[in-house]
């Protein structure tokens, strides 16, 4: 089975191919549900995905999420109905592949706060009941860096 070099390849002045496995595709199908579950039970997790505006204002920031919480929770929560729905398509724009960028660090967000991941961390061996995650983690993590650098490449002088 031949592995494509990236997820990503253009085929179109703005049209692009989704290279992804089916495998990949069955696996990140299931993730944007885990995200949408927390932000509805109101997890702390979910924290990272809505950092404080005002971080040294609790007035303004109180004012604040009462104004504009629900909206950002409902722009998260279609940002990653739309991942869902075109993890499928075969044919992606760029409209979808900002979706895809954003949904991708709203998951990779929860599972690395998840799993208390900070920088140059070794991963667990693997043994360790939370090995699994921490490789979906590193695959994520793979595919936004993967997607943003092609999308990177669309727009250079060379």
């Amino acid at each position: 089975m031949t592995i494509p070099s990236g997820p990503i390849r253009r085929i179109g002045p703005e049209l692009f191919e989704n290279q992804l496995r089916e495998e990949e595709i069955e696996l990140l199908s299931l993730l944007p549900s885990l995200v949408e579950e927390a932000i509805e039970m109101n997890s702390p997790y979910v924290a990272r995905m809505f950092p404080p505006t005002y971080p040294f204002d609790a007035v303004a920031q109180s004012k604040f999420e009462k104004t504009t919480g629900d909206s950002l929770v409902e722009k998260h929560k279609v940002m990653l109905e739309g991942f869902t729905s075109s993890l499928h398509n075969k044919q992606l724009n760029f409209a979808d592949l900002a979706i895809w960028v954003g949904a991708i660090n709203d998951i990779r967000l929860l599972l690395g706060t998840t799993l208390d991941v900070y920088e140059g961390m070794e991963p667990p061996d693997p043994s360790d009941p939370t090995y699994h995650n921490f490789v979906i983690y590193d695959y994520l993590a793979w595919l936004q860096g993967s997607i943003l650098d092609f999308l990177g490449s669309q727009f250079s002088d060379d």
